[in-house]
């Protein structure tokens, strides 16, 4: 019989065999052994599904597969049914190409039981920075909040929140009341943990570890990766924000579900606005 665990660790996997065997390795020699790892398969075609039945194999009480035969949903979909499949009292999100450093799970759930001693009744969300890396972890960047200039202390910021994410889904952990107010997630959020810091900063407390506890590797093949904040090329921006329209306009239908007056200008002058700030940090 397996062993309860309070902490479920969801890994979304999707054509990921490069990096997930070192990613699993990473949470198994974790300091807070107190954790289950939940996995689902976007329906790969490489060799990612037998490299996690092989993980099942050999760690039946830690890591298990779910298999539901809907296919492929993409990312934050992805992430829901593995939320759905949840039921322990601390979650914690995980990608698939990434390293996490011994302390990681320890170090969160320490500012998570302190945070929630002074918010009992309230979603709580607990995010770090990271250290950028390249496909070898050799370090591009120190900071990822430095690298994009993405300050966390606005995180309880509502309004920034919408326009900003600053919680990256793989350092984030989130308790039980924090789960309720982000289910169901909308097939219009931009990412899943953009989604979740926006209910966690309506409800809740958003609070962040300022250490890099997580290796966030950068390669060809990434879903969503650390882009450097430069210096603003008006062309260039004006040309990407074209390229991006698709991204906008769910952007606009993610703000308008907690925002029913927002208009897509509003929003799209917002976040423009937003950008061009984070550019001059």
């Amino acid at each position: 019989m397996n062993q309860k665990r309070n902490i479920d660790i969801l890994l979304a996997t999707y054509n990921g065999q490069a990096y997930l065997r070192e990613q699993i390795d990473s949470i198994l020699a974790q300091s807070n052994q107190d954790w289950q790892l939940l996995i689902r398969d976007d329906a790969s075609d490489d060799d990612t599904l037998s490299i996690i039945k092989d993980y099942v194999t050999r760690y039946p009480d830690r890591v298990k597969l779910i298999e539901d035969n809907s296919g492929h949903l993409g990312a934050s979909l992805n992430f829901q049914r593995l939320l759905e499949n949840s039921i322990t009292e601390y979650i914690m999100f995980c990608d698939q190409d990434d390293v996490w450093l011994p302390n990681k799970i320890e170090a969160t759930l320490k500012l998570m039981k302190t945070t929630e001693k002074s918010y009992p009744d309230k979603p709580i969300l607990v995010h770090t920075d990271l250290r950028v890396v390249d496909s070898q972890l050799k370090t591009i960047a120190t900071s990822t909040w430095r690298y994009q200039k993405t300050p966390p202390e606005t995180g309880n910021d509502f309004n920034k929140v919408m326009l900003q994410n600053v919680a990256t889904g793989c350092t984030i952990m989130i308790n039980e009341k924090a789960k309720v107010v982000s289910l169901p997630i909308p097939k219009e959020a931009v990412m899943h943990d953009w989604w979740i810091a926006i209910n966690v900063a309506k409800h809740g407390e958003i609070v962040y570890i300022p250490d890099q506890l997580v290796l966030y590797r950068q390669h060809l093949n990434n879903a969503v990766g650390a882009k450097k904040a430069t210096k603003i090329n008006t062309g260039g921006f004006l040309k990407n924000l074209l390229a991006l329209k698709q991204r906008i306009l769910n952007h606009y239908k993610m703000v308008k579900k907690h925002d029913p007056n927002a208009t897509f200008w509003s929003v799209v002058l917002k976040k423009i606005a937003s950008k061009i700030a984070q550019k001059y940090r």
